[in-house]
C-alpha cells in the first residue's frame, strides 16, 4: 500500500468520528437511516480507519452481534462481527486501503479466537480474493393480493385492525403494527408486546434453525428503529392472544421491500400478508477467521469422527496447517498438528471453478503433497494415546482451503465438492472418508437477514 496513511482504530463513542466518510461514500442513504445509524448502531462498534491529513480516507466497521450456534439440542451465543460501512474515497481508492483493513480486521479477529465473521456484499467479487463465499440464501417475498394497498396504510401509520375483510380469512386476524410509534404511544405495552414477540421468535428459530442472530427484547426494539428510519416497519400478527408470526419491511424510494418473514404456522396461511416466491437470493458472505474455533462448533450424534484437514489460509497464516479433529457428540477436540509451508499453502489455495461457483477445491504439487500425507499418515497411526479404532480412522486426510471450509461448514456445498483426497488412497478408503465426513454434524441451517 501506498505511504502517507495512517491506521487507526477506534472504539464505541469514537466511531462516530467516521460519519463524514460515510455520508459521503454511502450518498444513497437518506438522511433520516444515517442519523438513526450513528444514534443508535456506531457506538457499539469496533472501527478501521486509514488516515491522512485531510481526514479519514478509508473505514471498516465491525458491528458485534450475539450469535446461537447449535450444537446437538442446546444453543451456543458467540459473539460475532458483522463486517459493514467498507468504504473509501474516490480518489484513494485502487491504493490498497480496502486491502489493509480488511486484513488487519481479520487478523485481530482471529486473535480473538472468532470462529468466523460474516457480511453483506454490495459486489461478492471485493470479497472473493479474501476468501469470503456465500453461505446464505434470502427468500423472496410479496404481498398478497388479497392484502393489496396493505402496504401503503403501514406505510402512512394507518391503525391497526381486524383484517378478515382485506385478506378473506375468516375468524378476522388481528395486525398490530409494531413499527408505527403513533400506533402504540404506550411504552410499557410496546415493551411487553417486544418480550412475546422474543420469546415467539427465539421458540421459532430453535427448531428450525442452526445459526441465527439472538432475537430478544433489545433485538427488535433496535429493529423497529431501524425499519422506521426505512420508511418501514413490523408487521406481528396474533389470534387469540397467541403471536403467529411477524414480517419486516421497508420501503426506501417508494419500493416496498419484504427483509424477513417469520410465521410460526407456516407462511402458506390465508392470514400471513406475504409469500414466498420461491426465488432466493445469496445474501451473506462470510469466512473462518478462526479455524480450531470453527471446527470445534461441528459434532457427531454416535460415536466419534477423526480425521486430519489440511487447510490453507493465504491471509491468516495461524489457519494453515493440518489439523487432527475428533469430532464426537459431547465435545469435539481440534488441535494443530504441525504448521503448513507457506508455498504448500498457497498451492492448496488455489481453487477452481465448477457449475458457476468457487468450490476450493485442493490443488497441490504431487510428490511434496504425497510426503506431506505419508507424514501425516504415519504419524497419526503410530500416535500414543489413541484407540486402536481412532488410530484407524485417524488416517484419513484430506485437504481444502479456508474458503471451501467455510463453504461446507455451513452447510453450503457438499463434501465433495470442498475436499479433495489424497491420490494414494484406494477407492474404498476415499468411500469411507465420504461417509465419515457425512457423518459430521454442520451448521446447515442459516437465518441471517441483517442489512447493517
Amino acid at each position: 500500500m501506498e505511504p502517507g496513511f495512517r491506521l487507526v482504530k477506534l472504539k464505541g463513542e469514537k466511531c462516530k468520528e467516521l460519519r463524514p466518510l460515510w455520508e459521503e461514500v454511502f450518498s444513497e442513504d437518506s438522511e433520516v437511516f444515517t442519523e438513526y445509524y450513528f444514534k443508535e448502531k456506531a457506538a457499539g462498534n469496533y472501527g478501521y480507519a486509514l488516515e491522512r491529513e485531510e481526514g479519514a480516507a478509508a473505514m471498516l466497521y465491525l458491528s458485534p452481534y450475539p450469535v446461537m450456534l447449535r450444537r446437538g439440542g442446546a444453543f451456543a451465543c458467540r459473539e460475532i462481527n458483522y463486517i459493514v460501512g467498507v468504504a473509501t474515497q474516490k480518489e484513494c481508492r485502487h491504493r490498497g486501503c480496502m486491502d489493509r483493513l480488511l486484513k488487519e480486521a481479520l487478523r485481530d479477529m482471529h486473535g480473538k479466537a472468532q470462529p468466523f465473521t460474516f457480511l453483506m456484499p454490495a459486489d461478492p467479487a471485493i470479497y472473493r480474493p479474501y476468501q469470503f463465499t456465500y453461505i446464505y440464501d434470502r427468500m423472496e417475498y410479496e404481498v398478497r393480493d388479497s392484502f393489496a394497498g396493505f402496504t401503503e396504510k403501514a406505510v402512512k401509520g394507518k391503525q391497526a385492525g381486524t383484517l378478515a375483510g382485506a385478506s378473506g380469512a375468516e375468524g378476522g386476524q388481528r395486525c398490530t403494527f409494531v413499527g408505527k410509534i403513533g400506533d402504540r404511544p404506550d411504552k410499557a405495552w410496546k415493551a411487553a408486546f417486544f418480550k412475546r414477540l422474543a420469546i415467539a421468535a427465539e421458540s421459532h428459530l430453535e427448531q428450525r434453525y442452526d445459526v441465527f442472530i439472538r432475537r430478544d427484547t433489545d433485538y427488535f426494539q433496535i429493529m423497529e428503529k431501524e425499519l422506521q428510519a426505512q420508511q418501514g416497519g413490523i408487521w406481528a400478527f396474533e389470534e387469540g392472544g397467541t403471536i403467529r408470526g411477524y414480517v419486516f419491511y421497508a420501503q426506501e424510494m417508494e419500493k416496498p421491500e419484504i427483509q424477513e418473514s417469520l410465521w410460526v404456522k407456516g407462511e402458506n396461511s390465508d392470514a400471513c400478508p406475504v409469500k414466498a416466491t420461491g426465488v432466493k437470493t445469496p445474501v451473506i458472505m462470510a469466512r473462518i477467521v478462526d479455524v480450531r474455533a470453527m471446527l470445534s462448533l461441528l459434532w457427531v450424534e454416535r460415536g466419534e469422527v477423526s480425521m486430519d484437514i489440511c487447510v490453507s489460509d493465504p491471509i491468516l497464516e495461524g489457519n494453515n496447517g493440518i489439523w487432527e479433529c475428533d469430532f464426537a457428540e459431547e465435545r469435539t477436540s481440534v488441535r494443530k498438528k504441525r504448521p503448513l509451508e507457506r508455498k504448500s499453502a498457497e498451492l492448496t489455495a488455489a481453487s477452481i471453478e465448477r457449475g458457476g461457483r468457487n468450490v476450493g477445491t485442493a490443488q497441490m504439487e504431487g510428490n511434496m503433497r504425497l510426503q506431506a500425507q505419508r507424514e501425516v499418515r504415519n504419524a497419526a497411526a503410530n500416535q500414543p494415546g489413541r484407540t486402536a479404532a481412532a488410530s484407524e480412522e485417524a488416517v484419513m486426510t484430506v485437504d481444502i482451503s479456508v474458503d471451501a471450509l467455510t463453504s461446507w461448514a455451513f452447510g453450503y456445498q457438499e463434501a465433495g465438492q470442498c475436499f479433495a483426497l489424497p491420490e494414494w488412497l484406494s477407492e474404498e478408503e476415499k468411500t469411507e472418508i465420504w461417509r465419515q465426513l457425512g457423518r459430521i454434524k454442520r451448521l446447515e441451517r442459516v437465518w441471517i437477514n441483517e442489512i447493517v
